[in-house]
């Protein structure tokens, strides 16, 4: 998200957490007999919270062809978009109210074992992703030694000098990954929370990958202008096609045809 939305996520997380709350206490206060109340104020909560989850599963974001540029590290930022912000909030909503919800079904004194199982299970699950959306933030970072990602439980730095030249390729919208290819791996990136446009962010590291020149400027808003520019006129490397990527590929090298799979691939 660009610097005027940082606050928004926030706003989000808190008020998820709050109307979790309010809504958890007015199910512990009110005591009725008709069942849809009883089930709107217990299950209310966790049904909106799984509803708006699902309904993240069909948003194909993308952001604006920039980064946010960050000339104290130095790094080009790509921060996370509201997608993120929407699944933190509804993971929060979830948790927040199934423990309200177990919490008052013991209290009760003869709680149902399956319902008892039930909340645990999905409380289970939601709080595991809301674990991992805390440990593996959505955030990416091009520094001048090379390009900073998230990975499983910590950051990684894949440097420019070992990623494989014409690569990555501009990413499919039905993947939601842009794929790193590293001598020794490949980092698989989300954009489905990343706010920008993954085919500029793709075109943007390729652009490293085959100029090293320009990789001490990063961090700086004069770099960044001349790569929106330079990649704005088409200047972006050709991607090479994926079944002529070998095991090692020397620097620098490019060839026409992959120029113009590249074309044909992106005008498809």
């Amino acid at each position: 998200m660009r610097p005027d939305a940082r606050r928004d996520h926030r706003r989000w997380l808190v008020a998820a957490t709050v109307a979790a709350l309010v809504w958890g206490a007015v199910a512990f206060v009110v005591d009725t007999r008709l069942v849809w109340l009883d089930l709107l104020l217990h299950l209310g909560p966790t049904v909106l919270g799984v509803g708006a989850l699902a309904a993240l599963a069909g948003w194909r974001p993308a952001g604006a062809a920039a980064f946010l540029v960050d000339e104290d590290a130095p790094a080009f930022i790509v921060p996370t978009n509201r997608r993120r912000t929407v699944e933190t909030a509804a993971l929060v909503f979830v948790v927040v109210s199934l423990v309200i919800l177990v919490v008052d079904w013991i209290g009760t004194g003869d709680p149902a074992p399956l319902d008892i199982a039930l909340s645990v299970l999905l409380l289970a699950a939601a709080g595991g992703l809301l674990l991992r959306t805390w440990l593996v933030p959505a955030r990416l970072e091009l520094l001048p030694d090379g390009v900073r990602v998230p990975d499983t439980f910590r950051t990684r730095m894949v440097r420019w000098e070992a990623m494989r030249p014409g690569t990555p390729w501009a990413p499919q919208m039905r993947t939601q990954r842009l794929e790193l290819h590293a001598r020794r791996r490949i980092h698989k990136v989300p954009i489905d929370v990343l706010d920008i446009h993954p085919w500029f962010l793709a075109d943007a590291i390729r652009y490293y990958v085959a100029h090293p020149e320009h990789r001490a400027a990063i961090g700086r808003a004069a770099e960044h202008e001349r790569l929106r520019k330079r990649l704005r006129d088409g200047g972006a490397p050709p991607a090479l096609p994926a079944a002529r990527i070998p095991r090692q590929l020397p620097a620098g090298s490019h060839r026409q045809d992959a120029h113009d799979h590249d074309h044909a691939t992106r005008r498809g």
